[in-house]
């Protein structure tokens, strides 16, 4: 099972391998929606762009498949930096 942790920033990430989603709001025709993409942390963050670039609830779902097709036990979610 895959444990979920809501850091809301980097600090305190865990030491081991984890998938982390990055969270940001986007607005559109005065709408704010939430997005989000992911990242495996041995692997380093490219940024969220394009396909990439998912509704929250898509976003948290291919993490939690990834992090269980990759065995890493866990994710967490944090905030994007204006």
């Amino acid at each position: 099972m895959v444990k979920v942790i809501n850091l809301g920033t980097e600090e305190n990430a865990p030491a081991e391998r984890h998938v982390v989603v990055v969270v940001h709001q986007e607005t559109l025709n005065d709408r704010v929606r939430e997005k989000a993409y992911f990242y495996d942390s041995a692997r380093g963050d490219y940024g969220g762009s394009g396909p990439f670039n998912f509704l929250l609830d898509e976003a948290m779902r291919r993490a939690q498949r990834f992090a269980s097709d990759n065995t890493i036990a866990k994710i967490v979610v944090r905030a994007q930096h204006p």
